[in-house]
């Protein structure tokens, strides 16, 4: 969890430490796959979804016993996704430990993937949500595995713009926008509220996405845990690619890489290029009207400590 976030509510830091406690008691168990869950759950991250459950809920009236299971959920639907996501991507590692699938095979791994999916549902129902509550986190389990399976079926070939944005809404936008609406429904808030603090997720969730599209073509990928240009290699057309196959040349390189043998030598040559076509410049242009938009967005609600750690989360991923 970033610094500049927990400066910002005071209270947020022990909430957290709360839901740390929560998440790791919902997997106490000692079967193979609860321990497997536990590990993946309790592992660490950056843990944004569940901070921006307990921050939204604390724009209203925050109870605890209410909301950390609402957090554990979501964080739980979240690290379940990414049991996924290895073995379809055949990732070796997740956050500087070997991935699930790596140590018990494609088939454990999908199991707990679903078990924890299955957990989380079970931890929202002993929360009491109403039916179109409820509907509507389903509805975003049911986005984002419709987003995975095109990406994955478009892999190799060069998206439009719309598309672009349709899957980055549906694999990162979603989840962001259900904790803050998720959130915002546990404090109470009145309805107009809720909706603004979706719309809020969406436009963060979808800023998120590009500045880890932007980070992938700049030359920190240890920042992030994997290699530059690894999204190329694996066949995802990223922002900054997307601009830069605009120009005719361009996309004629790129489309013979994706149709031929790839190798980090070609894709580090496109990648400078795509620089210096000014597109890294006009990804980041991008990301700062996605991110204006949000501070506008949240202007509209009170002032509160609450509000300037939403805010927080905007500034954090400034480039």
């Amino acid at each position: 969890m970033d610094d500049r976030i927990l400066r910002s509510v005071p209270q947020l830091s022990a909430e957290m430490q709360h839901f740390e406690e929560y998440l790791a008691g919902a997997f106490a168990g000692v079967s193979y796959v609860e321990r497997a869950a536990r590990d993946l759950v309790t592992q660490g991250g950056k843990r944004l979804r569940p901070a921006l459950v307990i921050t939204s809920a604390m724009l209203g009236n925050y109870d605890r016993d209410h909301v950390i299971p609402l957090a554990a959920a979501i964080e739980t639907m979240h690290a379940a996704t990414l049991v996924h996501d290895d073995v379809i991507d055949g990732a070796e590692t997740r956050r500087d430990r070997p991935a699930l699938h790596t140590i018990s095979g494609n088939h454990v791994a999908i199991y707990t993937g679903d078990y924890m999916l299955a957990r989380s549902l079970r931890m929202l129902a002993a929360c009491k949500l109403p039916a179109e509550e409820m509907s509507r986190l389903a509805y975003v389990i049911e986005q984002i595995c419709s987003g995975d399976i095109a990406q994955y079926m478009g892999r190799s070939s060069i998206p439009g713009y719309r598309t672009y944005l349709r899957r980055i809404i549906g694999k990162t936008g979603l989840l962001f926008a259900a904790a803050c609406a998720t959130g915002a429904y546990a404090g109470q808030l009145e309805e107009q509220s809720q909706k603004l603090l979706w719309h809020f997720g969406l436009r963060l969730g979808a800023a998120f996405q590009i500045r880890d599209d932007l980070l992938d073509v700049e030359s920190i990928g240890s920042k992030i845990g994997k290699p530059t240009g690894r999204d190329l290699m694996d066949g995802i057309i990223t922002l900054p690619l997307l601009l830069a196959s605009t120009a005719t040349d361009f996309r004629t390189e790129l489309q013979r890489f994706l149709g031929g043998d790839r190798n980090e030598v070609k894709a580090a040559e496109l990648i400078r290029w795509a620089r210096q076509s000014g597109s890294v410049a006009r990804a980041k242009d991008i990301l700062e009207n996605n991110l204006t938009k949000c501070s506008n967005m949240l202007n509209k609600l009170p002032e509160s400590e609450a509000r300037q750690g939403l805010q927080a989360f905007v500034e954090i991923l400034a480039i």
